[in-house]
This record gives C-alpha cells, sequence and structure tokens, in this order.
C-alpha cells in the first residue's frame, strides 16, 4: 500500500531513470547517425540518402515519443491506485469492510505498472539502426528497422495496456466490496 508521498518519490524516480536512459540514447544515435552517413556513401541516389536519413530521425523522435507518453500513462495509473487505497484504508476503518480482495487486486496492479515501468525504460534506451548493404536492399532495411520500432512500441502497448486493466480491477473490486458493481 503506497502513499502519495511513495508514489511521488517512485515517479521522481523513475523520471530520472528515463531522462537518463535518453542522455545515453543521445550518445548512441550520434554514433549511429554518423555511421548511417557513412554507409549510405555507397548509395549513388541523393534522394533516397535524404529519405534514409530523415526515416531514420522519426524512428528516433516516435520511440522517444511514445516512450514519454506510455511513462505519463502508468503515472496517471499510479495516482488513481493510490487514491483506491486511501479510499479502501478508509472504508476499511470507518465501515470495517472486508477488502481482502480490494487490497489483493492493489497488490496485482502495483506489480503490473512496475512491470510496464521497466519496459518502458528498457525501451527508452533502444535505437535502432538501419543496416545500409547495398542500393536495392535499402528499402528492405528501412523496412527491417520500422518493423522492430513497431514490434517493440506494440508489446509496450500491451504491457501498459495490463495495467490499466490491473488498476480498473482494483477499482472494481473497491466497487464491489462496497456493494455497488461496475461495469
Amino acid at each position: 500500500m503506497k502513499t502519495r508521498e511513495e508514489m511521488g518519490n517512485m515517479k521522481r524516480e523513475f523520471q530520472d531513470k528515463i531522462r537518463a536512459a535518453q542522455a545515453d540514447l543521445k550518445a548512441k544515435l550520434e554514433a549511429k547517425r554518423a555511421q548511417l552517413k557513412q554507409d549510405l556513401k555507397k548509395i549513388k541516389d541523393e534522394r533516397k540518402k535524404q529519405v534514409t536519413e530523415r526515416v531514420d530521425k522519426n524512428l528516433d523522435a516516435l520511440n522517444e515519443r511514445m516512450t514519454n507518453h506510455f511513462g505519463e500513462v502508468l503515472d496517471k495509473l499510479g495516482d488513481i491506485l493510490v487514491r483506491i487505497d486511501e479510499r479502501t484504508d478508509r472504508a476499511e476503518a470507518s465501515r470495517s469492510l472486508d477488502v481482502s480482495s480490494v487490497r489483493t487486486a492493489i497488490d496485482n496492479a502495483n506489480k503490473a505498472i512496475a512491470d510496464a515501468r521497466a519496459a518502458v525504460e528498457v525501451q527508452a534506451g533502444k535505437t535502432y539502426q538501419i543496416t545500409v548493404t547495398t542500393d536495392p536492399g535499402l528499402k528492405d532495411a528501412v523496412k527491417k528497422a520500422r518493423q522492430a520500432l513497431h514490434d517493440d512500441l506494440a508489446v509496450l502497448k500491451d504491457k501498459v495496456k495490463v495495467a490499466r486493466d490491473a488498476v480498473h480491477d482494483a477499482a472494481r473490486a473497491y466497487a464491489k466490496a462496497h456493494g455497488r458493481d461496475l461495469p
């Protein structure tokens, strides 16, 4: 059972880890872009070079934007869970309700949020390399990098969705303990 202060500390710690991962990533991105420029010298078509560089930058920007978004969603879910926990404490003290199922649901939600946060931290440190081999193979290399990012973000989205569902289950358990049923 986390208090608002503990949750705030966890949130700050999580944001610091994300910032650190993104700062480490900046150096990797510079090296990756330099390598890409070197590899693109093999390609004769100037337009393909520009498009490839733009796609590379867009992949990195999308990854950063989505990890920040998922981090914010997890922070909001954590805040909601703290409020459910506080209300559960008050209900248990004032009405002497059996809240064991709510406590179990809150624990499950905390675990799901922690798991999703760990996945967001890992994703924030990832970079997607476009390996340039030949002129005809450039399209496939870009496609593979884009697909890898898409797949990783889909897995991350699923983990955040599991955390959201766990928080919803905690809210439903709280309502049920009070004699109400939520859909």
